[in-house]
């Protein structure tokens, strides 16, 4: 495993602000590049010198322009800043999805992880209805999280209340496999953080605050990173807002 990857270790969380690269090309219905800067928290992220990670999108304009979030790209993410990159911490690689996908289960929405030459795992969605969720799967292909949003009504709503009333936070929780999710028997966090008007309304920009499950090593905690900005294209991009509405 190489060094960089080690450094998720010694952190029990992560903040992970999407920039506002490129709005005026939003605006005019192409998706842009996303690039995200990584911080170890939510405090220390109001001093851009706390920065310890960096991650930038590649993918074609044209496959942004007609498939949107649907689009196939690759992603890296680098220890350090944009103007100070240093080693490759992971990369990520997904594959174009159909539109219907996951509610066909020919066309399977995925992503895979990778530090250098080695697999770390991948992220994909199951089939669902009403509930968003996806499974994290290991380098063997085991299941190794349950990503899903919190329930009422017998788990068939989302909990809107989740994170508590009126901060507009959006979360998704983590289980162990096998584990029933309910209240309490989550291990961990992904929460989509309200970022103003301004940036909600006229961008693609989100902020995730990413809580790891204690006993998780740093291969499980880069998995869970990557699963983070898997979860920002699919439900939080423009294209995937205006599906949500349709």
């Amino acid at each position: 495993m190489a060094a960089p990857l080690e450094m998720l270790r010694d952190h029990s969380e992560l903040l992970i602000k999407q920039t506002r690269k490129g709005c005026c090309q939003e605006c005019m219905g192409c998706e842009a590049t996303n690039e995200f800067l990584v911080f170890p928290n939510v405090q220390k992220a109001k001093d851009s010198g706390n920065q310890i990670m960096y991650s930038k999108e590649s993918s074609s304009f044209c496959c942004r322009l007609c498939c949107l979030n649907q689009r196939s790209f690759t992603q890296t993410v680098w220890s350090g800043t944009k103007d100070a990159k240093g080693s490759e911490v992971m990369a990520m690689d997904r594959p174009f999805t159909c539109p219907l996908a996951p509610l066909t289960c020919c066309c399977v929405p995925t992503i895979a992880f990778k530090n250098g030459d080695a697999v770390l795992g991948s992220a994909q969605v199951p089939c669902f209805l009403c509930v968003p969720a996806l499974d994290v799967l290991d380098a063997s292909g085991q299941k190794e999280f349950q990503v899903q949003q919190p329930t009422c009504c017998g788990g068939c709503c989302v909990n809107c209340w989740a994170e508590g009333c009126c901060n507009c936070k959006i979360p998704f929780y983590v289980y162990k496999p096998g584990v029933t999710p309910s209240s309490g028997n989550q291990v961990g966090k992904i929460v989509k953080l309200w970022r103003g008007i301004g940036t909600e309304f006229f961008t693609d920009a989100a902020s995730f605050r990413v809580e790891y499950p204690p006993d998780a090593s740093a291969e499980s905690k880069a998995r869970l990173m990557g699963t983070t900005f898997f979860i920002n294209i699919l439900f939080f991009e423009k294209g995937a807002n205006e599906e949500n509405k349709s």
